[in-house]
């Protein structure tokens, strides 16, 4: 009867999150008193794993901000930081980002607690009836909602944030490094402007933020000197050229864009086309998917009744 529940949180969960999911439901298929005891020991196992995947161990202690809290392993409320906002600090969150971390801490310390209660479900049977059984199935899915729509909105929230310091900084920087791809073009040529499509934050880990941008620049080439022109000897055109740009920024200091000769691929293809069509150019896409680092392997997150 939970199977429809479970339908919008199943694309979220790698394939082995999903068969833990799964079976822990089947488990209400058995006529037994401790069914839901079973099913709470499964759904306790799985939500360890989705931590240790959102947040591996070697990823949140090479953060800057990870203080050790309890032999060297990080916390659950640790992990869920992470998950939010990976190496990031919080000095660059509060003042840069102007957002209020009290606020998400408080939410984040909400979700902790309702982790804590599967981390010490083992402690003791659920005594229950049928009625505060299924409720208890219910309520465990609707956390698993919550848990995402958690993560995903405070960490949307940080990067939305950050994409819009991004726009005049990469703005700024794009126009210089464009330039030095038209140079082989002309002999004289005018940026006449220069436009931002996108501007994506595409992964941040412990050490880097990766940032996808495309737009457009608008030249005006020249061929000959001002003096040709007048006379009737040289050429001036304008054309549009797209560009795309991959950059890596380190999180200790997010506001430093420098975006580097190879981090930059101007399409000047229609300068150098012949007229034909339908050609495809044999050059490479570059790989825009967002980092995902190797999952570790499961091993029982121990229980802590000191995290927060």
């Amino acid at each position: 009867m939970f199977e429809h529940k479970i339908v919008p949180i199943l694309e979220r969960l790698a394939p082995t999150e999903q068969k833990m999911l799964k079976s822990s439901l089947k488990s209400l298929d058995f006529e037994d008193d401790l069914k839901y005891n079973s099913f709470g020991h499964k759904f306790r196992e799985m939500m360890t794993k989705i931590l240790h995947r959102l947040a591996p161990d070697k990823d949140v202690l090479a953060c800057s901000w990870y203080v050790n809290e309890h032999g060297n392993k990080p916390t659950r409320r640790q992990r869920l930081l992470y998950a939010i906002k990976s190496g990031l600090e919080d000095e660059f969150i509060e003042s840069e980002l102007e957002i209020d971390l009290v606020t998400i801490s408080k939410r984040l310390g909400k979700v902790v607690s309702e982790l804590n209660k599967y981390t010490h479900f083992g402690d003791g049977t659920l005594d229950a009836n049928e009625a505060i059984g299924e409720a208890f199935v219910s309520e465990s899915i609707d956390f698993l909602l919550h848990f995402f729509s958690s993560i995903d909105e405070i960490r949307t929230q940080i990067v939305n944030a950050y994409e819009v310091l991004l726009n005049q900084k990469i703005t700024e920087a794009t126009v210089n490094d464009v330039m030095q791809e038209i140079d082989v073009l002309a002999t004289h040529y005018t940026v006449d402007g220069n436009t931002i499509d996108t501007i994506s934050v595409t992964d941040i880990n412990a050490h880097y933020i990766y940032i996808y941008v495309d737009g457009s620049v608008d030249i005006t080439h020249q061929y000959g000197s001002d003096g040709d022109l007048r006379r009737g000897d040289g050429v001036e055109f304008e054309e549009s050229y797209p560009f795309i740009v991959n950059m890596k920024v380190p999180v200790f200091d997010p506001l430093d864009i420098e975006i580097e000769t190879d981090d930059i691929d101007v399409d000047t293809d229609k300068y150098y086309d012949n007229g034909s069509e339908g050609e495809e150019s044999d050059e490479s896409n570059y790989d825009d998917e967002p980092y995902e680092p190797d999952e570790p392997d499961y091993d029982d997150e121990p229980d802590y009744d000191d995290e927060r």
